[in-house]
């Protein structure tokens, strides 16, 4: 798809405030069961990959008459989101629902505070990516592919300034363990070091 159509479709999507979509998480790993999520076609336009699937859909409807009457009279349109199991895409679809009405602010670049609270000071987005409503990094870093996945820039950012602000000021160890990196072995060790001096001159 060409950026004139994603364009287009951004904006067809955008104008549909009232039609609503079901979204099919990928199959729990236990009981091999997808949850669908409902949502409003606009709020969940803010995901490059839900604009695509629907774009084909609004194209298909410009042929008829009654747009309007055709596309609230049908089933809803079911989009199978298929890296992302049921409890991270329910925090994404909160994440869109949230946005839609109450739009997070650009995240600055450079960074315009040295704590993440001084750069993103809406307390909704704070308490969203906040330990406390994730249970840790697991989740974090499954939103942070799913965001990039389904193309929800507001949320990689949010998730890349999360992550930018654990690991600032950590040790290489430290870091380690945030990211889950597996140990060096004493020869990958001093081969990193040698290949890459500048990143050990301090440690």
């Amino acid at each position: 798809m060409d950026t004139d159509d994603a364009n287009a479709n951004s904006n067809a999507v955008a104008e549909n405030n009232d039609i609503m979509i079901k979204l099919i998480s990928a199959e729990d790993d236990s009981t091999g069961e997808s949850q669908v999520f409902e949502i409003s076609l606009a709020a969940a336009g803010l995901s490059v990959l839900v604009v695509d699937a629907a774009g084909d859909v609004e194209d298909d409807d410009d042929d008829d008459d009654d747009d309007d009457d055709n596309a609230r009279n049908k089933p809803p349109l079911e989009i199978n989101i298929s890296r992302v199991k049921g409890p991270c895409l329910a925090k994404v679809v909160d994440f869109m629902n949230h946005h839609h009405t109450d739009k997070m602010k650009a995240i600055p670049t450079p960074l315009g505070g040295s704590s993440f609270n001084e750069v993103m000071d809406q307390e909704w987005y704070q308490h969203f990516i906040s330990d406390e409503n994730l249970g840790g990094n697991d989740m974090l870093f499954d939103l942070l592919t799913s965001a990039n996945f389904m193309g929800i820039k507001e949320l990689l950012d949010l998730c890349c300034l999360k992550v930018t602000f654990q690991l600032t000021g950590k040790s290489a160890d430290e870091i380690r363990e945030i990211l889950r990196l597996p140990e060096l072995s004493p020869e990958e060790e001093a081969q990193a070091r040698e290949e890459h001096k500048w990143i050990f001159e301090d440690s």
